[in-house]
């Protein structure tokens, strides 16, 4: 009995310790398609190593976060970047919900980009 009591306080203690982080989860939506879920957008924690991208639902979960500030960067591929500033606490979830909308290029950016993808694909062309 009394093992039983010495494995139950020391598990009591261990998980006090260790939930001492939050954790922020949330969702990136497209802002140009009635808010339909952004599948695969990049979601980064400035300052640190975390880099995600969102599920199939545009949904991401950051864990292990230790209490206080963070900016998030949110980005994906023909849209505009997003910064936003987060407070995490403790034991706790913080839900955000970002909406993304298209970023615009002008006709000179497009032409650009186009002369530049056709030399490309004529140096990289095949003879037989």
């Amino acid at each position: 009995m009394k093992h039983l009591i010495y494995i139950a306080l020391f598990l009591f203690t261990a998980l006090s310790f260790g939930q001492n982080t939050g954790l922020i989860v949330g969702k990136v939506l497209d802002n140009e398609l009635n808010d339909a879920p952004l599948v695969l957008a990049n979601v980064l924690v400035k300052g640190t190593s975390i880099n995600l991208n969102t599920d199939l639902t545009g949904v991401f979960v950051i864990e292990n976060l230790e209490a206080g500030d963070y900016t998030l960067v949110c980005s994906f591929a023909g849209y505009e970047t997003k910064e936003i500033n987060v407070h995490v606490d403790a034991l706790q979830a913080t839900e955000i919900k970002l909406s993304l909308a298209a970023s615009t290029i002008s006709l000179s950016e497009l032409a650009l980009l186009t002369s530049v993808a056709q030399e490309d694909t004529k140096s990289t062309a095949v003879i037989n």
